[in-house]
């Protein structure tokens, strides 16, 4: 029914973008509501998800981050995602370097897998790094 956004790997979709909206706050990106849902296992207005392009090659702690809004039909924008494109915030045209119709992978696997509890991601690299002290 819709073509995107597709996903790709487990929380990580593939899609387009549909065009800058003014609709949309600095930190916020929008799919068609019922593409979401259809596609997607993202729950609006909760969500968030970082975007990068396939020559992006920022370390993902660097990339901005959004929350990801439904756009319904009722709504300007709305003609920009009616294939479940990613519409971006104007006030970020000039930041991003994407054109539209470009490829943007979405990246929701912070929000689901950590979702802003860090402890087991320092555990980690607290265990990772007394490993390899000992090891040397």
């Amino acid at each position: 029914m819709y073509r995107y956004p597709v996903e790709v790997i487990s929380d990580t979709y593939l899609s387009k973008v549909g065009g800058f909206s003014y609709e949309l706050d600095r930190k916020e990106i929008g799919i068609n509501a019922k593409a979401l849902e259809v596609n997607t296992s993202i729950i609006p207005n909760e969500t968030f998800a970082t975007l990068r392009t396939f020559d992006d090659r920022r370390p993902y702690f660097f990339k901005n981050r959004f929350i990801v809004v439904p756009i319904e039909e009722n709504m300007d924008c709305y003609e920009m995602t009616a294939d479940g494109e990613v519409v971006l915030p104007d006030d970020m045209k000039d930041k991003m370097r994407v054109k539209v119709g470009e490829d943007v992978i979405v990246n929701t696997v912070e929000s689901f897998r950590i979702d802003g509890d860090y402890r087991n991601v320092v555990k980690a690299i607290l265990w990772r790094l007394e490993s390899r002290i000992r090891r040397n």
